[in-house]
């Protein structure tokens, strides 16, 4: 509800439903606040500023904006992760291709991050280079205090690869790191890290089509080792 009658007066009035220290309610000029019953409200209105200000405040996010990119695409902001930092958007909904490219074009404008989330109320339509996520599997939230608090890792969810901290290396290394020389030395590899990662996979898995095969993010990690030569 937007607002709600005030029954704590001498004369019934409308109040505009509020919030005051987390807390669901409305104004009485005479008592003043009146907390209320998250369970009493219908519906609430929603406000797209708090709502990005809550995710925001959720993930700890840094490079926030408080007003939207464009249309109905708002940036709620980087947040930190075990490995590689990812970019949290929010766009309403998701269901259609005009959204799908309003999304975009409000993307058009920013600075490329190399992992972004998208978060939608409604609709998970698959894009490019974009991963997106329902809110209810992003976040859940107090309902007596209207606070968010993060469910998942966005990392996790946007596909960012793990950061190895130890222990035994993986199997695949050796032969992953033999196809990317190969291509290296043949004048065959491209310069996107992402397509490099894509045609090497391709190619072990042309040579290799009975064993099972390393992840797409595993490979891109060899790719950036090979060549930054760490």
């Amino acid at each position: 509800m937007a607002s709600v009658v005030c029954n704590n007066c001498d004369e019934p009035h409308s109040a505009p439903v509020v919030t005051e220290d987390g807390s669901y309610g409305h104004y009485c000029p005479d008592i003043g606040f009146v907390p209320l019953d998250r369970t009493y409200l219908q519906a609430v209105l929603p406000d797209f500023p708090q709502v990005i200000d809550r995710l925001a405040d959720a993930f700890d996010c840094r490079q926030r904006k408080i007003s939207a990119l464009h249309g109905q695409t708002w940036r709620i902001g980087s947040v930190e992760t075990a490995s590689e930092p990812v970019m949290l958007y929010f766009h309403p909904t998701l269901q259609s291709e005009d959204e799908a490219r309003d999304l975009q074009n409000a993307l058009g404008r920013e600075v490329r991050s190399e992992w972004r989330l998208v978060v939608t109320s409604r609709g998970t339509l698959p894009m490019a280079e974009l991963v997106a996520v329902r809110l209810d599997d992003l976040v859940e939230m107090d309902v007596e205090t209207g606070l968010l608090r993060g469910v998942s890792d966005p990392g996790t969810l946007a596909g960012v690869p793990r950061r190895n901290p130890g222990g035994r290396p993986s199997a695949y290394g050796p032969v992953i790191s033999r196809l990317i020389e190969e291509r290296i030395n043949n004048g065959q590899a491209v310069k996107g890290r992402n397509k490099e990662a894509e045609a090497v996979l391709n190619l072990y898995l042309q040579r290799n089509p009975d064993k099972s095969a390393p992840s797409l993010s595993s490979v891109k990690e060899y790719v950036t080792k090979l060549r930054t030569g760490q």
